[in-house]
């Protein structure tokens, strides 16, 4: 490569990229390293018990749970408090939140997916048979009687 013909801006950025090249890839000591580790472990136990809270934790009073919606489906014995609109009637909500105001939406899909052993190369097709999603946007009153603004997936 030749650089006799460069000109002064090629030559800065030039600089710049082996600046930044450096900055990446200079060796770093061990007594740095585990300062980092070190410093890390201690943000993440300060996070772990509370001692530092997210703002979002310090934003408004009260819980905020969402009130599950009293009607329910049962599989299995087992009730659900969701309403899937094929089952329950084409114009039931989807949302699963009670007091909800917003945009809700559901799927139901039949997928399959592929498993390879790595070892062997062998493959087996595996189906997945109507997998739910739902998806809420918007404002809702929590079990504390505040309205807040939320957002939720179901998968």
């Amino acid at each position: 490569m030749r650089f006799d013909n460069l000109s002064q801006d090629r030559i800065k950025t030039r600089h710049t990229l082996v600046a930044r090249h450096l900055a990446w890839h200079t060796p770093i000591s061990r007594r740095r390293f585990l300062g980092a580790g070190v410093g890390a472990s201690v943000i993440g136990g300060a996070l772990g018990t509370g001692l530092l809270r997210p703002m979002s934790a310090l934003a408004a009073p009260g819980i905020g749970n969402v009130l599950p919606i009293p009607s329910t489906l049962e599989f299995f014995g087992e009730e659900i408090h969701v309403q899937a609109p094929p089952f329950t009637g084409p114009n039931t909500d989807p949302s699963t939140v009670w007091n909800f105001q917003g945009a809700s939406g559901i799927a139901f899909m039949t997928t399959s997916v592929t498993r390879t052993n790595r070892k062997t190369g062998e493959q087996q097709v595996l189906p997945s048979l109507m997998n739910h999603m739902t998806f809420m946007q918007g404002i809702y009153i929590g079990r504390d009687g505040h309205v807040r603004e939320g957002t939720f997936s179901l998968v």
